[in-house]
């Protein structure tokens, strides 16, 4: 496999190859499951809003589309405005939605399986849910953006911790929106409005955090 570059401005760009090539619209977040699985997450409006199951080969356009699930709508297994995407263990699927606040969830073969959460700011409640990771023991963390915290669930919907508050302090978040775990179980919150990642413990325990606002390295 031969490594590619692209020069963007006065940067240099290396990739080894490009995937995706087909049925992708505005794809707004990615999961990986076992073995060569990778799942889109495609907000294009009406037909393109969905998932796409796929296997990744070793070349460009070298993949191919297991199933396709989700479509827009408001009814159970449909999506208005998806934003985060997240594979556990078992390759089940989890959409968390901002509009309709809630999280679907669907098994390895794209089946609807059941949606959780309501709109709010109490335990278990969301407000504009982006960011979605899943732990080692298949436990749900999602950044409720406009609630300014972290949410950490089950599979199916049972609050077990959140924390957070909006502010600029340390642990304090302005709209979260991405998030990661290590292989630790630490928490890698991308702090949008804040310029900066905080790091936490799976409880929320405040740790670290680096970046600021501006464009240098």
């Amino acid at each position: 496999m031969l490594a590619q570059t692209q020069i963007v401005g006065n940067r240099v760009y290396d990739y080894n190859y490009v995937v995706g090539t087909r049925d992708l619209l505005r794809p707004v977040s990615i999961a990986i499951g076992s073995g060569d699985l990778v799942f889109w997450l495609m907000r294009g409006g009406g037909a393109m809003t969905k998932v796409s199951k796929t296997t990744i080969g070793q070349e460009t356009g070298d993949e191919e589309i297991v199933t396709e699930f989700g479509k827009l709508g408001e009814g159970e297994g449909e999506f208005t405005w998806p934003a985060g995407i997240a594979v556990d263990s078992r390759d089940s699927v989890y959409v968390t939605d901002e509009w309709l606040n809630r999280v679907s969830v669907f098994d390895a073969d794209g089946k609807f399986v059941g949606l959780w959460g309501t709109p709010g700011d109490g335990d278990g409640e969301l407000n504009r849910p982006s960011g979605i990771a899943i732990d080692s023991d298949d436990k749900l963390y999602i950044a409720d953006t406009a609630n300014h915290r972290i949410q950490k669930f089950t599979w199916d919907g049972e609050v077990l911790a959140n924390w957070g508050s909006f502010g600029s302090g340390e642990g304090q978040l302005d709209s979260p929106w991405g998030l990661t775990i290590d292989q630790s179980g630490n928490v890698y919150v991308a702090d949008h409005k804040n310029h900066r990642v905080q790091k936490f413990t799976s409880g929320g325990a405040y740790l670290a955090q680096f970046g600021s606002y501006g464009t240098g390295r």
